[in-house]
């Protein structure tokens, strides 16, 4: 019992000092005083935190705010620049990454191509990718604090474990802990279409909005839920897999080895194949023009008034 009621004080403490820091990162510069007012926190507990973010380096005195009366108010904000983490996402024949200061501005970004058929290939291919991202950057890099990995499949976003990836053999993969014996740095891994999610709920077109839904429609199909502001996974953690859902019967294979899934008619790939075959059918595009058409194409012809690209991607729409 005694224990329990340890662990207790630490989280509350631990959430006092995020609940301060994150004040001082949305509103900053902001005194002392007005984060105790802001945040509900007597005022010595508020001094307390701060002169431990201020020992870390995660927070900064700034310029004197105006005087109301009395002993002028020092000002705080986020110290930003000296912290810095690596997104890695994973897509199903690429890899690519961005590195972040801690105030979410993208210092360089890298894509490359990669294969991966089995967890030794994705794993070895992963680290060898991100070492050789690190080294070229590492003169933009003063601490280095997380890495965060996305990719498709089931993640217990947790432990890092990867359960499951398309069209591998992948099972049980504890990337997470991978990563953070290579690089000796904490890692984050979740499924990218949820990430994409919990990323428009933090910083894009959702924020502030606690109950959201997100699909995304590129390689594949899937959904990310936010349920009261949070990631909602399920039992399985499975939920928002919606790119395979039956649709039709009778439909084409999908690589997942079922017919007429969702995917196979809202995918970028399907998209495409289906409007290439449309043309050599003999329905007529400004698109047959061109000899290599991506989904990028399909989008620009649609806007432009072309009705194969246009009702291509409505067809998407409505499935």
């Amino acid at each position: 019992m005694n224990g329990g009621q340890i662990g207790n004080v630490d989280l509350v403490k631990q959430l006092n000092s995020a609940a301060v820091y994150r004040l001082i990162d949305q509103q900053g510069p902001i005194s002392r005083i007005q984060v105790a007012d802001v945040s509900q926190l007597a005022p010595a507990s508020v001094t307390k935190i701060t002169r431990q973010l201020l020992e870390r380096g995660l927070i900064k005195e700034v310029a004197q705010q105006a005087s109301t009366g009395g002993r002028r108010a020092i000002s705080l904000t986020t110290a930003v620049e000296p912290f810095h983490s690596v997104a890695v996402r994973l897509g199903r024949d690429y890899i690519s990454f961005s590195l972040y200061d801690l105030g979410g501005k993208e210092l360089a970004f890298s894509h490359k191509e990669l294969y991966y058929t089995n967890q030794n290939e994705l794993s070895e291919g992963l680290i060898v990718e991100l070492r050789e991202f690190l080294k070229e950057h590492s003169p933009k890099i003063e601490q280095l604090i997380a890495i965060g990995v996305t990719l498709p499949g089931l993640v217990n976003p947790t432990t890092g474990v990867v359960e499951y990836v398309p069209n591998t053999d992948i099972d049980k993969l504890e990337l997470a802990d991978l990563v953070k014996q290579h690089f000796k740095v904490e890692c984050f891994v979740g499924n990218d279409v949820r990430g994409l999610a919990l990323a428009e709920h933090y910083f894009g077109a959702s924020r502030d909005c606690q109950d959201s839904i997100l699909v995304s429609v590129h390689r594949g199909t899937g959904a990310g839920i936010i349920v009261n502001g949070q990631v909602f996974l399920g039992h399985n953690r499975n939920v928002g897999e919606i790119g395979h859902i039956q649709i039709d019967p009778l439909g084409e294979q999908c690589q997942c080895g079922n017919f007429g899934c969702l995917e196979t008619v809202a995918s970028n790939p399907s998209i495409v194949k289906r409007v290439r075959t449309l043309i050599d059918q003999g329905y007529e595009s400004t698109l047959a023009l061109k000899e290599h058409i991506t989904i990028e194409d399909v989008c620009s012809h649609a806007l432009n008034g072309d009705e194969l690209a246009k009702q291509s991607l409505v067809r998407v729409a409505t499935n």
